[in-house]
This record gives C-alpha cells, structure tokens and sequence, in this order.
C-alpha cells in the first residue's frame, strides 16, 4: 500500500494532503496562468521554464505511464524539458527525435533505443495528431513498440470532426492521453488502461 492508499483509509489522516484532483486542479490553473490568451494558446516553453510547474507536471504524467515501460521518446527540442523531468521522476531513460516537421527532413531518432522496448511518446503541447506523428514513426522504424503519446496539454479544438485521440488510434493503433484539454468543455480523456491496455504486464 502506497502513502497515498494510507491516506486515503486513515481516519486521522492530516488535511494538509491535497486530493489528486485537487493538485490537478492546482496544477492547471497555474499552467493557464502563463497563457498568453484563452483561446487554447499556451507558452509551452514558459511552462516548462518552472520548475516548480515542471515538477509536479512530471508527477502527474508518471502516473499514466502504462505498466512495464522501458524508455521514453520526445520530439527535441520543445519536449526535452518536461521529458527529463519526467525521466528524472521515473529513473527511465529516454531518447530524442530531431526533424521530420513541415522542413521535409527526415525524423531522426538520436540516444540510446533498442527494439523491442516499449515506449511512450512525450509531446508537451498537441494541437493536431500530427504534432505526435514524427517521434512515433522514427520509435517505430528504431523497433521500438511504441504503447502511446502523452501529452501535458491538448490545445485541439475538435473542430475538425475527429479528436487526436481518435486520429492517432486510427493511423498509427496508439492510445493519446493529455492532462488536461485547452477547452475544458471537451470531454477529459482517460488515462492509460491497465486493464484495456494491449501491454497489461511488464514484460521483462
């Protein structure tokens, strides 16, 4: 049993623990503030320049880290930051994509990888599935398994019919899941299933 689960069943348990929704909540509005504007557009280099923010922001994404994971992948350079952290968190390594985006270079997967890890793919702000496209494809081509994308924050709108989640099961057969949406109406995306989750076990 975790300190969490302890705290939870004790009946004298302190008051001064945040719930997890709480620091979640905590967590997003402090995020919001380094906004430039309410309309989904956020300074993902000014988030990541916190380290407070940093900090908790990689507590909050360890726990949706699917069971037996062995490495993280991040695009470089806007997902080194919060992907270190994440790594300094967790103890797992990660490594770096570089290219691959709109200049018609070929993504290029740098750091030690090997195939047959699993992986999660980090990327700190996504607005369209393809924001995720380059550092899964370049895991892939490495022989990497890649299990899903995680994302500090979602800014897609759904206007365009289907969701990033939706779009990235459907092309590359990944799960996507952000901590929080842009625009909070949209419904919030579940974290990865131990239980639906193809890789359910460590497999090592």
């Amino acid at each position: 049993m975790n300190l969490a689960q302890v705290l939870r069943t004790a009946p004298d348990a302190p008051s001064a623990f945040q719930s997890a929704g709480q620091r979640s909540a905590e967590l997003y509005a402090d995020i919001l503030a380094v906004a430039p504007g309410g309309d989904g557009r956020v300074d993902i280099e000014a988030v990541q320049s916190r380290p407070s923010i940093l900090r908790r922001t990689a507590a909050l994404l360890s726990e949706a880290l699917p069971p037996g994971t062995d490495r993280l992948v991040c695009a470089g350079p806007d997902g080194i930051a919060v992907t270190t952290a994440l790594a300094l968190h967790t103890g797992l390594p990660f490594a770096t994509v570089t290219g691959g985006t709109g200049g018609g270079d070929e993504a290029r997967l740098t750091g030690e990888a090997h195939a047959g890890e699993h992986t999660v793919v980090v990327v700190p702000l996504v607005g369209t599935a393809q924001d995720a496209a380059p550092p899964v494809l370049a895991a892939r081509k490495a022989g990497m398994r890649v299990s899903g994308v995680l994302s500090v924050l979602d800014s897609s709108d759904g206007s365009g019919g289907s969701s990033v989640a939706d779009v990235l099961q459907e092309r590359y057969d990944v799960r996507f899941h952000a901590l929080f949406s842009a625009f909070p109406a949209l419904p919030a995306l579940p974290a990865f299933s131990t239980t639906t989750d193809k890789k359910e076990v460590d497999p090592r």
